[in-house]
């Protein structure tokens, strides 16, 4: 009997998640900004917001931005960050969006469509919400990706992350099928250079990445030590951090469209 992936409870992570996780990347707000043809005008929906890393970045990106969040705890969060009051914050399932029909220029999802239960259900949304010619931009990760990361020499995890994370291509499959024309994906390396062993070990014991959260705590101890000594082998004192991320990307148009 195959082993049901429990979700991630952010409640939970909510606590430390922004002491364990790094500021939103310039690159990769930038790449959002061009892959969803933002500008001052434009109305913009975050699903999957947690604590803001990448809502604040895109605070002065459009004339409303919207960000959506199940987690109360995430979503306190947030809110405190926005000093300015220039976001909108609304607490809501990514599976129902609480909008209007035609309402944004762009969507955009951070790491979080494997988050969605209901992925078809979800894009039929996000389709459903955007004005026509509006765009979708979701960043994931692609399974080669997956395959790579520093975090494959952790005992669970990397099966975890295969079996959670959709394909690339049938992330673009299903775009299409929702009704999504043009839809392309762009590959996005970021090089964050070297950063000591100890510091990413620790945060590795903080949990770092939700996938750590769904290991048992017999499993994630035990997978911790086998990986300290795997890291310590391979990358001495520190460690080149390269991080590769998709960007797929879909347009809503009218069927006369080209």
């Amino acid at each position: 009997m195959r082993r049901k992936i429990p979700k991630t409870d952010y409640s939970k992570i909510a606590k430390f998640y922004d002491r364990v996780r790094s500021d939103a990347a310039p690159t990769l707000v930038s790449r959002i900004v061009k892959y969803g043809k933002i500008n001052q005008n434009t109305a913009i929906l975050d699903i999957g917001c947690g604590t803001g890393r990448f809502t604040m970045s895109m605070s002065t990106a459009g004339n409303l931005l919207c960000a959506l969040e199940p987690s109360i705890e995430m979503l306190r969060q947030a809110v405190e960050k926005d000093k300015s009051r220039s976001v909108q914050w609304i607490r809501g399932d990514g599976q129902h969006l609480p909008f209007r029909d035609s309402l944004f220029d762009c969507i955009y999802m951070t790491a979080v469509i494997h988050h969605i239960e209901r992925k078809r259900m979800a894009l039929r949304e996000f389709h459903r919400v955007l004005k026509t010619r509006g765009i979708c931009v979701m960043m994931t990760f692609s399974h080669g990706a997956v395959k790579k990361h520093i975090l494959n020499d952790f005992p669970g995890v990397t099966k975890i992350d295969l079996k959670r994370i959709p394909s690339v291509s049938w992330l673009k499959e299903i775009m299409t099928m929702t009704g999504f024309k043009n839809v392309h994906h762009h590959v996005v390396q970021l090089d964050e250079g070297y950063v000591s062993a100890d510091e990413y070990l620790e945060r590795v014991r903080n949990k770092y990445i939700s996938t750590l959260t769904l290991l048992t705590e017999e499993e994630f101890r035990s997978g911790l030590r086998i990986f300290e000594d795997r890291a310590r082998k391979k990358y001495g004192s520190r460690i080149r951090k390269i991080s590769r991320f998709v960007f797929v990307v879909g347009k809503k148009q009218l069927h006369t469209d080209n």
